[in-house]
């Protein structure tokens, strides 16, 4: 019987399979358009805003158009309140397609109505709006008031305007408006649902005035 050595050398034989693996294909995530991104800031400015006192959200969908908005009770100011607010407009639907975002702050108090429960706020609103070719911010100024029915305690009417003359408006910009009205029924305490119109419109330096939204919308504002 033929014995083999245990010293034997072992040619060494070199392997068919590569040592490192075949890198794989990478999968990136396509990078997200500019106003998606604003849209992300603006929803985590509203996450991560300081704690409040109170908090409202307000969702509405009108024929073509989406909108939402926070507003919190900031620190008191005298006797009155002060409020603060970020919202957006988005009409997905057109072309060219609008996005509007906002933040705001009012100061609110009572308005005095002896007959009824009547809020009012005034204050100021910077704007940022793209539409198409044209983008730019305004600041503009306003207010909103609501309104209870005496004999019904549910039922409000509220209603709000902001104008930018063009003093205040930047880039493209040239003015802004937008003015909008609701009947709101409470259904549960702070759980309201309402009907509402509103009207955006701007004036650009070389296109004019432009009609951004206008439509009946219906809502629902949650208060916390």
């Amino acid at each position: 019987m033929r014995r083999y050595c245990p010293w034997t050398v072992v040619p060494f034989m070199p392997s068919t399979k590569s040592a490192r693996p075949e890198p794989q294909e990478l999968h990136t995530m396509p990078m997200l358009p500019p106003m998606s991104r604003l849209a992300g800031l603006v929803a985590v400015l509203m996450l991560t805003t300081l704690p409040v006192q109170a908090a409202v959200v307000d969702l509405n969908v009108g024929d073509d158009s989406f909108s939402g908005q926070f507003t919190g009770t900031a620190p008191s100011v005298r006797e009155n309140t002060a409020e603060y607010q970020f919202g957006f407009i988005v009409r997905p639907d057109d072309e060219p397609e609008l996005q509007q975002f906002h933040g705001q702050f009012l100061v609110t108090g009572d308005a005095g109505a002896a007959e009824f429960d009547l809020r009012a706020g005034l204050g100021a609103r910077l704007v940022y709006m793209d539409i198409g070719p044209f983008d730019g911010f305004a600041l503009a100024f306003g207010g909103e008031a609501r309104a209870k029915i005496p004999t019904m305690d549910r039922l409000s009417v509220g209603a709000y305007g902001f104008i930018a003359p063009s003093v205040t408006s930047f880039s493209e910009v040239e003015g802004y408006t937008q003015i909008g009205a609701d009947v709101a029924y409470e259904v549960i305490r702070g759980g309201s649902i309402y009907l509402g119109a509103r009207h955006v419109g701007y004036k650009f330096d070389d296109a004019g005035r432009f009609t951004a939204d206008n439509g009946m919308h219906v809502g629902l504002r949650l208060a916390f």
